[in-house]
């Protein structure tokens, strides 16, 4: 197959992952997926494997089970089956993250630390309307620098400890010493606090940030600002609520989070630059366009964010067509140089070729990353 007859065969399956990023609050994009789907626009192992990589399995499921077929189905019914599972097995996991995130947020207010769930706890009955398609690994709060030791203690009063799965044996096994230096030269997070679920169900974890952006980071925020003014996010329906940042830090730190994972070789190589986080970005974004159009301006420019924001509005609005970087007042900040920039080991300036869209659909991006001339 030629690089244009495989570039050919994988805008079906573009088509139907972004379509997967809108399909929870978009009913037309929800059934535009299904289309595409179901006129076999889009190669299924290809789809299955991208889906996979981006953590969007959950919602092909949605789409796949909400779909109301007729006729010829190009889609087998184990595999209908299989992805319908992804989605339960996946609302299963985000009711226990959520509860776990609500206690824990709860303790730490009694505790006197001021902690808010973000990511996806946050987003996921918000934005994409408690259905269970947005996958979650883990439950994330913010808490201040200040609290970290406090927020470990009450942690372990919880039952949680720092460490690593072992899936084998259903147990938690001390945290290996080249991670424990990693906490260490970095300290925007604590270790994983993690607690073993019963019937050798895996683990609940927790992750807690101190920063929206990362220790060694040239854009700094003081936390005392971003924790000034917390909100409530209802959850499961109504049956609890925890706190979360504020719209315009939870818009920030969201689009930072994605930049530091996107931006990074490291990062990069890991797999953590993926579609998802973009969808997240663009989903805060329409739920609360006005606002964040007010509010997030001011933010940016009196801690100078824009080239991190940028970078990230403006792969954000390559990726969905949209306007984000513009109507936040950055365009200036989002020429297409800065947008093919990359860090590498020690500080190393790189660029990269290509669009988001390559990167984003190829099984090796880190290679299309070269040293700055």
């Amino acid at each position: 197959m030629t690089e244009s007859e495989s570039r050919s065969a994988l805008d079906g399956v573009w088509e139907v992952l972004v379509a997967l990023c809108r399909a929870a609050a978009d009913p037309a994009a929800c059934a535009a997926a299904a289309k595409l789907i179901g006129e076999g626009r889009a190669d299924l192992p290809v789809l299955l494997e991208q889906a996979a990589r981006h953590r969007l399995l959950p919602a092909l499921g949605y789409v796949l089970a909400a779909e109301d077929r007729g006729g010829p189905d190009p889609v087998p019914p184990q595999l209908r089956g299989e992805l319908l599972g992804a989605l339960l097995a996946n609302r299963r996991r985000v009711d226990r993250l959520t509860r776990t995130a609500a206690e824990v947020a709860a303790r730490l207010a009694e505790a006197g630390v001021r902690a808010a769930v973000t990511k996806g706890v946050a987003l996921e009955p918000t934005v994409y309307g408690g259905l269970g398609v947005r996958k979650m690994m883990d439950a994330d709060l913010m808490i201040h620098p200040r609290d970290r030791a406090r927020t470990a203690e009450v942690m372990t009063e919880l039952g949680f400890g720092n460490g690593v799965y072992d899936w084998r044996a259903h147990r938690i096994d001390d945290l290996p010493a080249a991670a424990r230096a990693v906490y260490r030269l970095s300290p925007d997070h604590l270790p994983h606090f993690l607690r073993l679920e019963p019937d050798r169900g895996g683990t609940l974890v927790v992750d807690f940030a101190n920063s929206v952006t990362w220790s060694a980071s040239r854009w700094q925020v003081p936390m005392e600002q971003v924790l000034d003014r917390l909100d409530t996010v209802s959850l499961l329906g109504g049956e609890l609520c925890a706190p979360t940042l504020a719209p315009a830090w939870l818009f920030l730190f969201t689009a930072l989070h994605l930049f530091r994972e996107s931006w990074f070789l490291t990062t990069v190589s890991a797999g953590k630059d993926m579609l998802y986080k973009f969808a997240d970005v663009l989903g805060l974004w329409n739920a609360q366009r006005e606002l964040l159009r007010t509010e997030v301006p001011a933010i940016v420019r009196e801690h100078a964010l824009e080239p991190p924001l940028a970078w990230v509005t403006g792969h954000t609005d390559r990726v969905f067509g949209t306007d984000l970087t513009g109507s936040l007042g950055l365009d200036g900040a989002a020429g297409d140089t800065w947008l093919a920039r990359g860090e590498g080991p020690g500080g190393k300036e790189l660029t990269w070729t290509g669009t988001m869209r390559d990167r984003l659909l190829r099984r090796d991006p880190a290679t299309l990353f070269q040293e700055a001339s």
